[in-house]
């Protein structure tokens, strides 16, 4: 294991390359598998294709994958999905459905590995917040994605706040994140709050505990220590003016651009930071590029914590460049 040293990434040639792409955009075969804009998947506002500000055709997730705790993925290329939209329809609407029996469905299984042997990105959902958690993904591990043996997957998992959970539970989390780097590289996730949170929890302190103020040269110790006690390919963690990479290959402080509260926790916050970060690594297969790029889609949804257009995107990478001009970026970014 590499010991801390942290990279202070000048951010200013990410993002202007990141301009160039979407003042260029291209058609591409990629395909991206997102949540709902409404909750009900019958509502005809959720059913419309279209290509988003990457030029990456957006579809429906198939309901049955919310149920897994998957929020998004990528596809390398198109998939007809009417298979697994019937199924789900048929599973939900059996009155004696029973999640259980999930994994006794080969036709399910089936479908399942036929999407996933397309995928390049998989996002799930908070831990914290999907309690089904320690039952679904250890049998979509073992009974999906093994038999591919792919090894090329990127998995993308959200922590979520584990302050309100067991010692046991978070444990258990961990080393079910772990079992899925065996088939590819995942990306732990987490904000400041839920860092610390996380460490607590790992170095037995209560929340009942006050921590003196922490520098930040104290924080970025915590949270090396989180990624030497996790197995996984990275963990990012990401606060309202940076975000900080840590790998076996690369150990990077990004700045990024502020933006207002209501934008830093929108309700698809996340989604859209995810959605940019996916595009990312099927674009650029560049870590700091597709962190730039997931802030650019997250900051750009703006105020009504949207998916943005391209015209919002352009607008705000320009804005982004502008801010390198200014007398004081020295300060801004470092």
């Amino acid at each position: 294991m590499k010991p801390l040293n942290l990279e202070i990434k000048n951010p200013e040639p990410i993002v202007k390359e990141l301009k160039n792409l979407f003042s260029g955009i291209t058609d591409t075969e990629y395909v991206y598998l997102r949540l709902p804009e409404q909750e009900d998947y019958k509502n005809p506002l959720n059913l419309t294709a279209h290509k988003n500000a990457m030029g990456i055709r957006e579809e429906l997730i198939p309901e049955i994958l919310q149920t897994f705790g998957i929020r998004s993925l990528t596809l390398t290329a198109p998939h007809d999905l009417k298979l697994l939209i019937n199924l789900s329809r048929e599973i939900f609407e059996n009155e004696h459905y029973d999640r259980k029996d999930l994994f006794k469905n080969e036709a399910l299984l089936n479908a399942l590995r036929q999407l996933f042997e397309k995928s390049r990105t998989i996002a799930f959902d908070d831990w914290a917040g999907f309690n089904a958690a320690s039952e679904f993904w250890p049998g979509l591990l073992k009974d999906i994605i093994e038999p591919l043996n792919k090894k090329d997957l990127e998995f993308i998992f959200y922590l979520g706040d584990p302050s309100n959970k067991f010692s046991f539970q978070v444990e258990e989390a961990l080393e079910i994140t772990a079992r899925f780097s065996r088939r590819g590289k995942v990306t732990l996730a987490l904000d400041e709050n839920e860092a610390l949170s996380l460490w607590r929890v790992l170095n037995g302190v209560g929340a009942d505990i006050m921590l003196e103020p922490q520098t930040v040269a104290e924080l970025k110790k915590k949270y090396f220590s989180i990624f030497c006690a996790v197995d996984i390919s990275r963990l990012l963690i990401y606060s309202t003016n940076s975000a900080i990479l840590f790998s076996a290959d690369e150990q990077f402080v990004l700045s990024r651009k502020t933006v207002a509260t209501n934008v830093e926790l929108g309700n698809n916050a996340r989604q859209n930071f995810i959605c940019g970060y996916s595009a990312g690594l099927l674009i650029f297969n560049k870590i700091p590029h597709s962190i730039a790029l997931g802030l650019i889609i997250f900051g750009a949804g703006g105020v009504y914590d949207s998916m943005p257009d391209t015209a919002a995107v352009q607008s705000y990478v320009d804005d982004w460049v502008g801010d390198f001009d200014k007398p004081d970026a020295i300060f801004l970014y470092q």
